[in-house]
């Protein structure tokens, strides 16, 4: 059989737009009342007013800009980055962070279905086992609102396609197709032994 990729669901320009935008409000409020601060207790006409303290303020509010600009737009261009390989024997999930392949005898593709996540939060990701989490894209092992383990790779998508397997973990993974995944999904039999 051929392989199939699907794309993951694209994590939302515009999400990510607003979390650089909140982020670098955030740090100029938190920069602006750390100046207020520091100037409340040194002489502003001295040198360190006039020169030491503008220069490591500025310096430190860009070099938090550039951390935390840095970090979000890796998250996001992971998350668009990822895909879903369906080869001969085996998915192969394609991520830079958390990039993982299962043979097919250890999925249940036969109770693999979509999931609604704002019909049934339980199957939305809660606390982080080993993962990126980032408000447009969710990626590596999480703990599910049920309880069970799953290696999460999903974006900001209302579907998502959950699979259960005999290891420890399900997957719940956000393709852009789901429908056509999950058909494609199960054309892959695990091979009898």
């Amino acid at each position: 059989m051929e392989v199939r990729t699907f794309p993951i669901y694209p994590p939302s320009a515009a999400l990510f737009a607003k979390v650089l935008a909140l982020l670098f409000i955030v740090n100029c409020i938190f920069f602006a009342l750390l100046t207020l601060g520091i100037y409340a207790v040194i002489d502003a006409d001295g040198p360190v007013g006039r020169i030491a303290a503008p220069v490591a303020l500025i310096t430190s509010l860009l070099i938090m800009l550039f951390i935390f600009f840095s970090v979000f737009t890796w998250f996001y261009l992971i998350g668009r980055r990822t895909s879903f390989a369906l080869l001969e024997t085996h998915l192969i999930i394609r991520n830079s962070a958390h990039g993982k392949h299962f043979t097919y005898d250890e999925l249940k593709t036969e109770e693999a279905r979509i999931v609604d996540l704002q019909a049934e939060p339980q199957y939305r990701p809660g606390a982080k086992i080993f993962a990126v989490k980032a408000f447009f894209f969710y990626g590596g092992a999480f703990h599910l609102h049920t309880g069970e383990k799953a290696h999460v790779f999903l974006t900001n998508t209302p579907k998502a396609v959950y699979i259960p397997s005999h290891r420890d973990h399900a997957l719940l993974l956000s393709p852009d197709d789901p429908e056509a995944f999950l058909e494609a999904l199960r054309e892959f039999k695990p091979k009898s032994t």
